[in-house]
């Protein structure tokens, strides 16, 4: 959603925000109104943040404000363990995945959120969007949309972790933060480090190192610091589908 960007609709009396985002969930099209910009649906809540590398979004047990849509980067979404240890419980991108959604219906966040990349967002006030929620069943449509896309990855991430043999488990998690690959896209940032994938799939660190270098000598893709770079997605995804 790109603020500055607004026209008046004096048929309709509503301000309308023109948004380069079509992945956001609070994205909507043109009705055939005669416009040719799409609408933000939560104009009045949203305020356009930004994030460097290692900036917290939000702690776990702070007060929650507000949730973010990703127009760009990777979140990492952890919790912290009560003996200290850091639990990664999911992560978010730009493909209409929100981050911080669970706190709608709590005065607090469940966890902690940290930019594993340069991210930008929207962030959208938690109170206005409720509002809007009460008033707008079109808002609401779109809400769901985005809590059943948040279950939908943390199914994902269950099966990814459940999937049989460490070569599989480490290239179901790759296809998994590949999401642009058959649109042609086929270089990436690699969110997590080799101890933190290690983390999410119940494996250990030398374990992950291993079956991430064959890959890399068998030409599945190349694997730079901080960034992954996919040369034979058939043969990945092969790998992620072995039972």
């Amino acid at each position: 959603m790109n603020q500055g960007m607004f026209f008046f609709d004096f048929t309709q009396s509503i301000i309308i925000m023109a948004c380069s985002s079509l992945e956001c969930p609070f994205y909507a099209p043109p009705k055939g109104d005669g416009h040719s910009n799409e609408v933000c649906l939560v104009v009045d809540s949203v305020k356009q943040v930004r994030f460097d590398k290692g900036d917290v979004l939000f702690r776990q047990d702070q007060p929650s404000c507000g949730i973010y849509a990703l127009t760009s980067g990777v979140v990492k979404i952890f919790s912290v363990t009560p003996d200290g240890q850091e639990q990664i419980v999911g992560f978010a991108n730009r493909h209409r995945l929100m981050v911080g959604l669970q706190s709608l219906s709590h005065k607090s966040y469940a966890d902690s959120a940290v930019a594993e990349t340069a991210v930008t967002a929207c962030k959208i006030r938690k109170r206005a969007l409720l509002a809007a929620v009460s008033e707008d069943p079109e808002v609401t449509f779109h809400l769901i949309g985005a809590l059943n896309r948040q279950l939908a990855m943390s199914r994902a991430l269950v099966r990814v972790a459940e999937h049989h043999g460490a070569a599989a488990k480490v290239a179901a998690l790759i296809v998994l933060l590949c999401p642009d690959y058959e649109n042609g896209r086929v270089d990436y940032p690699l969110p997590f480090s080799r101890s933190e994938i290690a983390g999410i799939l119940g494996l250990s660190e030398e374990t992950v190192c291993r079956q991430m270098a064959k890959m890399k000598r068998d030409g599945l893709f190349y694997a730079p610091r901080g960034r992954i770079k996919i040369q034979d997605w058939d043969k990945l995804q092969a790998v992620a589908n072995e039972a």
